[in-house]
């Protein structure tokens, strides 16, 4: 690999000159000991000695050649072993290159989450992106063939590498770079830069490794929940790594405006009366205008609206009328010029309600119409509107006692009303358990049949109370009944918001003669909705009524009566719209699984109808596949149809035997809209102010650096072995010579 500015003078460099110039040190030793041996001799004169010095006269000068020869390949052998030690660098191009062992690794970390789809200008260049694939090229280019493996980790969530190895084949490397697809999902950098660390330390041999990290820095890519990841792997591959970061983002002068969401008014759409929805729009950057279209299914509602883009604007559409029930596509278009164009669209499956089919349960069913709970609720949740008991309410209320509750398959209805049921067994605590866990509300209301212990032992380690029953309060018949905690014109719960500044409702003035106490379990994060008033009739400041998640569903707890037998509540005018308040916002919405990000899969829920084999196809009617039910994945854990996370935008159709579902998919804007990029400083900063060069958006030059040259100590490491062998032979050879020619003159 090549870096830009590299000085000729650095062609050879050794990663630790110390072993050389101790092997040029101990190069002196076998002079040393040449010197000591010729001095150590004491010459005496004796008869036969004049004969040998006469016969070696003859061949001193070959026997200093051999002594020089052999002295020189030791001092060599010593030398060789210092180089061999020191690392040399060098030979960064021509025939020698690829003689050189292969121990360049160089890894590409490129950005392709959806802001890289951010258009510049430049030549060459639509986004950032294709930037970031023309430099990535470049540097490849300038790699050395034969003598550097590259890898290339994609930082889109999930971030992936794209081969199972690093590849010495440089060519397929660019190619890959060249197939680099745009995503449509958030930046994964934590996870792209730990599978980079991993990378180094599974190969711990390779001395000079290279990270080229190629993003547009916003501030999504390096705040949030990755900020601590990223401080702490900053410092650890820069220990491995010489690492780069090219940072093509344009600065503050990058602008986005992108709608982020649609939501109803109110938590249950039904086809009985209209409905409200806001559309959310951010901006980041100076304000400027735009105008917005809405769509319901495929249809334009009325013209384009104008809107003032300066930092979060709600819009609301109240227009949208819908004739029946079932899955609609409300989408909201954003005109506007900016840059990033793929958060301007937002799609919103809304699940219309026009049957909620509830079931009411109660011990025993009263001779007349209202001698039981049960009966009062279902004329709240489906007042008459005339004599033959037709009803215009969007509720279907079933009444049955609890004697025919095991007969019933909970996942026909939405919620469940127990009404003054006194005991519920273990089986049908299971049943109800499973029902809320799948997304199902139960609605426990009191009563005089209720049994303290069994409710304690069998509903609440299922979850299925607020916390345990702890006695039963009650007022004297000569005293005023307990009132509730209900200010109209202070702070409401977003369960009662329908009576705010409503001082006629009759739910400040309501008398409660009897009650459950219940002692909240901390654990569950219940909330309460209503509490009564410390003080009236000498009672606590304890819930009258609660709500706690389950799994996916709802349990919404009344500590009274749903009937007159313990509370004057039903007479008055806010019992109807308070019962409807407590479903209609504890019942999950029929679409939550119909609405997903880019990166999420589609989980079709056990209690959807498949009547064949489910089909899904993506906004450009390519099919897409979905997995066995049989296969259970790990990060759903239930057995169901289910896809891959789903990589592309837009609206999919999901077909179920005879009818079709759509299924919204988003681009995760909350995550990834906010384009303004960090400084070189503040990149430096976030990733734990780690030793790393920081470039912008220019293409490197074609010069040489000096890390990143063939490591020439496998060849220093073969001549050692060499000059070993010539030195093992040289002296067997001349020992031997010698010792023959002794003799031959003896």
């Amino acid at each position: 690999m090549s870096l830009p500015n590299a000085s000729p003078s650095l062609a050879f460099t050794l990663l630790s000159p110390g072993f050389a110039l101790a092997g040029l040190l101990l190069a002196a030793v076998p002079i040393v000991i040449h010197i000591l041996n010729r001095r150590r001799f004491k010459t005496v004169t004796w008869a036969a000695m004049e004969f040998l010095l006469r016969a070696m006269k003859k061949n001193r000068r070959r026997l200093r050649f051999e002594q020089w020869l052999l002295l020189a390949t030791r001092c060599l052998v010593l030398v060789l072993l210092g180089l061999a030690l020191a690392r040399p660098l060098g030979c960064e191009s021509g025939a020698l290159a690829g003689l050189g062992r292969r121990t360049a690794l160089d890894v590409f970390v490129i950005d392709n989450s959806y802001s890289m789809a951010y258009e510049v200008d430049q030549p060459g260049a639509k986004t950032h992106l294709d930037q970031a694939r023309r430099i990535a090229k470049a540097l490849l280019d300038h790699s050395d063939s034969g003598a550097t493996s590259a890898q290339i980790i994609l930082a889109g969530r999930p971030a992936k590498s794209l081969f199972g190895t690093p590849t010495y084949d440089l060519q397929t490397a660019a190619s890959a770079v060249d197939r680099v697809e745009q995503s449509y999902g958030a930046t994964d950098l934590a996870g792209a830069l730990d599978a980079a660390l991993k990378l180094a330390r599974e190969q711990p041999d390779q001395p000079n490794k290279n990270l080229y990290i190629l993003t547009d820095g916003t501030r999504s890519a390096f705040t949030g929940t990755q900020a601590e990841a990223l401080k702490e792997l900053g410092p650890q591959l820069a220990r491995l790594f010489h690492v780069t970061v090219y940072n093509l983002g344009l600065g503050q002068s990058q602008w986005n405006a992108a709608v982020t969401g649609i939501s109803p008014a109110a938590n249950l759409v039904t086809d009985k009366f209209p409905s409200d929805f806001k559309a959310t729009i951010r901006t980041f950057g100076l304000p400027r205008d735009g105008s917005v279209e809405w769509k319901l299914d495929d249809q334009v509602l009325g013209a384009a609206d104008s809107v003032h883009l300066d930092g979060t604007t709600e819009l609301t559409q109240s227009h949208a009328i819908f004739n029946s029930g079932g899955p609609h596509v409300l989408s909201v278009r954003l005109i506007d010029d900016d840059r990033l164009q793929l958060d301007n669209e937002f799609d919103r499956v809304i699940q219309v309600t026009s049957e909620l089919k509830t079931l009411i349960v109660e011990t025993k069913l009263g001779a007349n119409p209202l001698d039981g709970s049960g009966a009062f609720l279902r004329l709240a949740l489906a007042p008459p509107k005339n004599d033959r008991g037709d009803t215009n309410s969007y509720v279907t209320p079933e009444l049955i006692s609890d004697l025919d509750l095991g007969n019933k398959v909970l996942t026909d209805y939405s919620a469940v009303l127990l009404a003054g049921v006194g005991q519920i067994s273990e089986s049908e605590a299971d049943r109800l358990h499973d029902f809320v866990e799948q997304g199902g509300t139960l609605m426990l209301f009191m009563g005089d049949a209720v049994d303290k212990e069994n409710y304690n032992s069998v509903l609440l380690p299922r979850k299925l109370l607020p916390g345990p029953l702890v006695k039963l309060v009650s007022v004297g018949t000569d005293q005023h009944g307990t009132l509730f905690d209900f200010k109209p014109n202070g702070l409401v719960n977003r369960f009662l918001e329908v009576f705010a500044h409503q001082t006629d409702s009759g739910l400040d003035s309501a008398q409660v003669f009897s009650y459950w106490q219940v002692d909240v379990s901390p654990s569950q994060q219940v909330e309460t909705v209503l509490s009564y008033l410390p003080g009236s009739a000498g009672a606590a400041e304890d819930p009258a009524i609660t709500f706690h998640s389950l799994g996916q569903g709802h349990v919404v707890f009344v500590s009274t009566s749903a009937n007159p037998d313990w509370t004057n509540l039903p007479a008055k005018l806010a019992y109807v719209p308070l019962i409807h308040e407590l479903l209609s916002n504890s019942v999950r919405p029929g679409d939550y699984w119909m609405n997903l990000k880019v990166g999420e899969r589609l989980v079709i829920p056990p209690s959807v109808s498949l009547p064949a084999a489910p089909l899904l196809t993506d906004s450009t009617e390519q099919p897409v596949p979905l997995l066995n039910p049989d296969l259970k994945s790990p990060d759903i854990g239930v057995r169901t149809y289910h896809s891959e996370p789903l990589t592309r935008p837009g609206v999919y159709k999901l077909t179920l035997g005879d009818t079709a579902v759509p299924i919204a998919v988003n681009v995760p804007a909350d995550e990834e809209a906010d384009v303004f990029c960090l400084s070189d400083d503040a990149v430096r900063k976030a990733l734990g102010d780690a030793d790393m060069k920081i470039r912008g958006d220019e293409l490197p030059a074609e010069t040489a650096s000096v890390d990143e040259r063939n490591d020439l100590g496998w060849w220093c490491m073969a001549l050692l072995l060499g000059a070993v062998g010539a030195e093992c032979f040289l002296a067997m050879r001349f020992g031997h010579y010698r010792r023959s020619e002794t003799g031959g003159t003896g």
